[in-house]
């Protein structure tokens, strides 16, 4: 397989850096999960497996996983997060799957390709659907999240603008 998705690791850390710094100030975009906030890349890789068990700020968090998209020399394309259950924030905002595509490795069919093992992943986990969401003028998520099934629900409104939910039944 050319690509394959995968949680990171610790010799990832350059790649991973680089992958970061690409997004600049666009930090709605990139998962969550997936920015530092303040950590070093050590302890975001020591918290992986706490939070797959929700033992990390279990008021606000939900046990969840992390992904990356890499060829075979590790490049990474893009990041997946994938909630196992919906807290109410998520049931509104965020939704089951969070995923961000490098912005270099844009409009080339990896939005499309890391939503699809996503949702393979949520199959794995259970899920009989699962709610995805997207800002309103995020218009290439929307097309990939259609394209994988996603029926819009709603729309509703997060601080500075209208998010899009989605729902892709599995079964």
């Amino acid at each position: 397989m050319k690509y394959k998705l995968r949680q990171p690791v610790l010799s990832d850390k350059q790649e991973f850096l680089a992958f970061i710094s690409e997004w600049g100030d666009e930090k709605l975009i990139i998962p969550a999960a997936v920015q530092l906030k303040g950590r070093s890349y050590e302890q975001f890789i020591s918290e992986l497996p706490l939070r797959e068990k929700g033992l990390i700020d279990m008021d606000k968090l939900v046990p969840d996983n992390t992904y990356i998209l890499v060829d075979k020399k590790n490049h990474i394309y893009g990041a997946l997060n994938f909630r196992h259950t919906l807290n109410d924030y998520l049931m509104q905002f965020g939704g089951h799957v969070g995923y961000g595509i490098r912005p270099s490795e844009r409009g080339k069919g990896f939005g499309n390709m890391i939503l699809k093992e996503g949702l393979e992943i949520a199959k794995k986990f259970g899920l009989d659907k699962v709610l995805i969401t997207c800002d309103e003028q995020n218009i290439p998520s929307a097309r990939v999240i259609q394209g994988n099934g996603g029926k819009f629900e709603n729309k509703v409104y997060k601080n500075d603008g209208w998010i899009h939910r989605y729902w892709v039944n599995l079964k």
